[in-house]
């Protein structure tokens, strides 16, 4: 995520944060961002989407990465290969820091060490947890960190 606002700031494009499809819900039409976020209107100045209507919405192609275009029976299955293909692709469109002929430009292939510390918080200035989320949080702190000083490791 820490990647596209700034590319959607150079190229003037909105963001949309459609995490749809994961694998901590078990409902695949529902956008996890709002299930665990706080509604966000926009991101180091870029207007953001990412309410729980993208069922509604249509995104007008063409799109980039290319394999987006292909009809959508085609793109259920998407081998590792094209996820690292599309990385890198994303990858030089965003450092080259020029926009695309794509209406749509599609980042769902992990762009981690893409882009700087100021990008990365950026968001995490930018989104806050649901309430209900943060008071689990805080409490889970207290009861099992509070006093030390802790390193937290995502894998």
């Amino acid at each position: 995520l820490a990647a596209a606002p700034h590319f959607a700031k150079q190229t003037g494009r909105t963001l949309v944060i459609d995490w749809r499809g994961s694998c901590y819900l078990d409902k695949p039409f529902t956008n996890a961002f709002p299930v665990f976020f706080e509604p966000v209107q926009h991101i180091a100045g870029v207007r953001v989407i990412c309410d729980d209507d993208l069922n509604e919405r249509s995104f007008p192609g063409p799109f980039f990465p290319a394999w987006w275009n292909k009809p959508s029976i085609d793109c259920v299955y998407r081998p590792d290969e094209q996820i690292f293909r599309e990385r890198d692709q994303l990858d030089q469109l965003f450092q080259s820091k020029r926009d695309c002929d794509a209406n749509t430009v599609v980042c769902d292939a992990c762009l981690m060490w893409r882009c700087d510390q100021k990008a990365e918080r950026e968001i995490f200035r930018s989104i806050k947890p649901r309430a209900e989320i943060q008071a689990r949080i805080d409490a889970m702190y207290r009861e099992h960190f509070e006093p030390y000083s802790v390193i937290g490791i995502h894998v």
